[in-house]
């Protein structure tokens, strides 16, 4: 009897310590969510940086604070949405130091498949760029005078579109037709 009634009492335990993580993921989610709309808020079709820049450092503080204290956390866990939120915010952090220090959690996170290679490719290729190094996948574009995308400092050009395709990324010319169609 007293065995059985430890085992009721564990069960009970258990499935209460679950819901309170479940509570606590969908909070998350939720907050995740809004900083996903706002990264965007000022970004498109013209970015204004006086009106996004102090979005990002809040968004920086609530995302970093999560990662911190969680890691980095899965789709399965905070979906869709609320992930990219935690990629668009490091990658939109506008201090190398930033991006440096989550670029290792977030390469982990893709092996243990919490975050996506693609997203992976970009924050690698923004922080070879900002370091004065060259891209490694050619996500980082600029565009001339003339409206035409062009892509700086690509390493071993000849063969991107195959490190592209590990990364689960579309060929440069596919890229460059969907940066026009979106402008």
């Amino acid at each position: 009897m007293r065995h059985s009634c430890f085992i009721l009492l564990l069960n009970v335990l258990l499935i209460s310590s679950c819901k309170k993580k479940d509570d606590e993921y969908r909070i998350i989610k939720y907050q995740l969510e809004k900083v996903l709309v706002d990264d965007q808020k000022y970004r498109a079709p013209v970015y204004n940086p006086q009106k996004q820049n102090p979005i990002d450092r809040n968004n920086l503080m609530i995302v970093t604070k999560i990662i911190d204290s969680l890691g980095w956390l899965g789709k399965d866990k905070i979906g869709n949405d609320a992930n990219l939120a935690l990629f668009v915010t490091i990658q939109h952090a506008g201090k190398l130091s930033v991006m440096e220090k989550y670029l290792p959690i977030m390469k982990e996170a893709v092996k243990r498949g919490n975050a996506e290679r693609s997203q992976l490719a970009y924050l690698i290729d923004r922080v070879e760029i900002l370091n004065n190094r060259k891209q490694i996948y050619g996500t980082q574009y600029s565009i001339d005078d003339k409206g035409k995308v062009f892509f700086k400092d690509i390493a071993d050009s000849s063969h991107v579109n195959a490190r592209r395709k590990s990364m689960n990324l579309g060929t440069i010319d596919e890229y460059i037709k969907m940066i026009d169609s979106d402008r």
